[in-house]
This record gives structure tokens, C-alpha cells and sequence, in this order.
């Protein structure tokens, strides 16, 4: 036994020299943080971005324990654990236990950059306290940071989080870029003092050239995303069915993870509507493509999204889509392949459902718009930026005003009318966000 403990030793230190050596003879060696890798559209993102800049750069992919079904690591990446526990602190304040568990993160990240040679980490959890924790962390340490915001600026209000944005405004400043997903978010970012904010949009899942525009000639209709009450809002979903079933005999396929209660809330709203037989809930699906094939238009009843992944899988498919209106987001500007319609209007958007289900013709015109608009999101191009971007951070150039300078942009004021609109929606004008409005 103790020859083979010896033995499998070796082999680890064997394995770690030969790391070393190659990331030694790699200049550019950079990190990916992502504390799962299952399930939503970040961990997509995640698992996209790996796979496109694993030819140009070293990526690791930095993660919880790894499960059963997680996304497939892409083939020239490296998947390091660094988290002990999943940081989902929904309070103000760390409890010390907590603190802890971060301290412990940050102290196994520093060790990687250091074994590794990694010059910059990409964060993107906006929502947990551990991410600010790690960006400070590593500054501290003089490490080229990356955050990418995945939502709207007004994301901690519609999350109950609002200590976030005293979080945000502390340590945002001190990143070499933020990644917004969208012109309006930079611009707020920027006016708050946050200077390296600049606007990517998400890489496309699947590339429409490549994929058959779906058939659309069956009675489904489908929402894809982990169930939540207050950004994705399901239950509202299952409340338009009551307007679609007596004109049409159609069934909403609501696919992700969810949790028990909310499920069992879900579950409750279909029974009381009688809706048992024209309501399908289905877990978190790693294939699929299927589901898009096999539907006739998609629901989003999102109160708030960044670049929602399945909206550009569904338009990918031609899947025309009705959702509610998001003013600030780049998926719902001068897009004909979606149908807006006022935030919690089910009456309306079931009406609008029903027009589409109606009308095979009326499906493919407004499918094929969707395909169409993503021509203006190309993969080739964000790459690109993305490359531009980490070369240039890493050789301490002034990439981010040279980014600036070719940027299509909008102005201060468009946002802050953006800003005022999604406030009045939600009740909460004149917001406080401690900034010069």
C-alpha cells in the first residue's frame, strides 16, 4: 500500500513540474471562476468562452466539486476546485463562518496564479459576496481582474439585494474591464465611476448557419430557465395559459432546476387553473437542442435579464418569441423576432400567443426575423474582442480606450431614461442609489 501512496505521489509531482514547465512557456495563462458548471445560461457562457479562448490563451476553469451532471469541461482546459462551499449569501454581512470559506477561496486562487502563472482571473458572480471578496483579493494582490455583470444594473432590487450596490460601487473601480452586456449598462457603470466598463454580448450557443430553422408545426410552447419567483417568474407563465387554452389546444413545456417551493407554488397555480393537462414542468435538460425543435413559440416572463441565453437559442432555431418588455436590453432593440409586450400583461401576451399559434406562416416570418438578428452578434467578433481585450491587460496597454473609441454606444441620458422607466415599473421612482442621478 505505502508503495503505492509513494507512487501515485511521484506521479503528482511528475504532473505538477510538467504543468509549471508549460504554463512557464505560455505567456498568457488565464482563469475562469465559475462556482458551478451546470444549468444556467452563465455556466453556458462559461463553458463557450473556455472553449473559443483556449486557442489563443491557457484557461483554467475555476469551480466547485464537479457533479454528475455538469456541462463537459471543453477539451483544452483545465478544471481547478477552489470552493468549499457555494457562496450564495443572501445577507448584508458575512457570517464569520462565511468569511472564512471566502478567505480560504482567495487564498487557493492566489495559490493557483502563483503555480500556474495565471495573470488574470474573469469573475462574474455579481450576486455573491464572495466575488467582490476575490476581486479585492486578488487587486491587493496585483492580478489583472475581468467582472462580467450578467444583468441589468436594477438586478439586486428585483433580488431583495440591495446591499450589492454599496459592494459594487466600492470595488468595481478597481477592475482592469467590466463586461456589461448591454450599452445602457455601461453607460450607468461609467456615470457611478466605473470607468473600464465596456459592452460584450454573449457568445451565440448555437450558430444559425450551421442549424435548421425548427418546423414549428407542433402545439408546444416552451420556457426554458431555472425557476424563479422574482426574475423568471414561471408561476406568471402558467397564469397566461388561461387565456391561450380556450382558443387553442396548445401545452406549455416549462424546462430547469427549481426549488421545492417554489415548484410546489407552481404546481398550486396550475391546479387551481385546471390547467393539469396544458402544463408540462421538465428538469434542467443538457440536450436541449431537442426542445427547441420540437416547439412553436417561446415564452420570457423575466422582470429582468443581461443577454438571456435561451432567447438567442431560441431564435437561433426560428422560434418566434413573446416576452416581456426589457427596454435596456441589446436582444429587445430593433429585434423582429420578438414580440414585446408591457411587463405583467398576461392577457396580452397570451393574446399574442394565440395570434402566433394560429398562423403557421405568421410563425416562420417573425422565426426567420429572429435568425436574421443575430447576425448582428457574430461569435467570430466577440472572440476577437475578447482576445484584443486579455493580450492587451496582460501586456499593460491601453486596450480599453482603444475599445472605446470603435464602440456603437448610447448616451448618458437614453440611460438614465432607461434607468427612470425600469423604476416606475417596479414601483420604486426616485430611487436612492447613493450617485448623482
Amino acid at each position: 500500500m505505502f508503495i503505492l501512496i509513494i507512487s501515485s505521489l511521484n506521479h503528482q509531482l511528475n504532473q505538477d513540474t510538467q504543468d509549471i514547465k508549460q504554463n512557464q512557456e505560455n505567456k498568457y495563462s488565464i482563469a475562469i471562476i465559475s462556482q458551478v458548471f451546470r444549468g444556467g445560461g452563465l455556466e453556458r457562457v462559461t463553458q463557450l468562452l473556455a472553449t473559443k479562448l483556449s486557442s489563443d490563451f491557457k484557461v483554467y476553469l475555476i469551480t466547485g466539486p464537479a457533479q454528475e451532471d455538469d456541462y463537459t469541461v471543453p477539451q483544452n482546459v483545465i478544471r481547478l476546485e477552489a470552493y468549499s462551499a457555494l457562496d450564495w449569501m443572501r445577507e448584508p454581512e458575512p457570517t464569520s463562518q462565511h468569511s472564512d470559506q471566502m478567505e480560504e477561496k482567495n487564498i487557493k486562487l492566489l495559490s493557483y496564479a502563483q503555480k500556474y502563472n495565471i495573470k488574470l482571473f474573469i469573475c462574474q458572480e455579481h450576486w455573491a459576496h464572495g466575488h467582490y471578496s476575490t476581486i479585492n483579493f486578488l487587486k491587493d494582490n496585483n492580478i489583472k481582474v475581468v467582472a462580467i455583470e450578467h444583468n441589468f444594473y436594477l438586478f439586486p432590487i428585483h433580488d431583495n439585494r440591495e446591499f450589492l450596490y454599496k459592494l459594487s460601487q466600492q470595488t468595481y473601480p478597481r477592475l482592469d474591464a467590466l463586461i456589461c452586456l448591454s450599452r445602457v449598462d455601461v453607460q450607468i457603470w461609467r456615470h457611478i465611476g466605473v470607468k473600464n466598463a465596456i459592452y460584450f454580448p454573449n457568445l451565440l450557443t448555437f450558430d444559425p448557419s450551421t442549424i435548421q430553422q425548427a418546423p414549428l408545426t407542433s402545439q408546444n410552447i416552451i420556457m426554458v430557465g431555472r425557476f424563479h419567483p422574482g426574475q423568471k417568474q414561471q408561476h406568471l407563465a402558467i397564469e397566461m395559459m388561461k387565456y391561450v387554452v380556450p382558443n387553442v389546444n396548445a401545452s406549455l413545456q416549462i424546462i430547469g432546476d427549481s426549488t421545492p417551493d417554489y415548484f410546489k407554488y407552481c404546481q398550486k397555480v396550475t391546479n387551481s387553473l385546471q390547467l393539469y393537462y396544458n402544463v408540462r414542468f421538465f428538469p434542467f435538460q443538457a440536450n436541449i437542442a431537442d426542445f427547441y425543435r420540437n416547439a412553436s413559440v417561446l415564452v420570457m416572463t423575466s422582470k429582468t435579464e443581461g443577454f438571456p441565453m435561451v432567447l438567442i437559442e431560441a431564435m437561433a432555431f426560428g422560434i418566434p418569441i413573446v416576452a416581456f418588455d426589457l427596454k435596456f436590453n441589446e436582444l429587445w432593440t430593433d429585434n423582429e423576432g420578438l414580440i414585446a409586450v408591457p411587463q405583467g400583461d398576461m392577457e396580452q401576451m397570451g393574446a399574442e400567443v394565440v395570434k402566433l399559434m394560429k398562423n403557421l406562416e405568421l410563425r416562420k416570418e417573425i422565426g426567420a426575423k429572429g435568425r436574421e438578428s443575430l447576425n448582428r452578434f457574430k461569435n467570430e467578433v466577440t472572440v476577437d474582442k475578447w482576445i484584443y481585450l486579455l493580450k492587451g491587460l496582460v501586456n499593460e496597454e491601453n486596450v480599453i480606450e482603444e475599445i472605446k473609441k470603435s464602440e456603437d454606444k448610447v448616451e448618458w441620458e437614453y440611460a438614465k431614461e432607461v434607468l427612470n422607466h425600469e423604476l416606475k415599473l417596479i414601483g420604486r421612482e426616485g430611487y436612492d442609489f447613493g450617485i448623482e442621478m
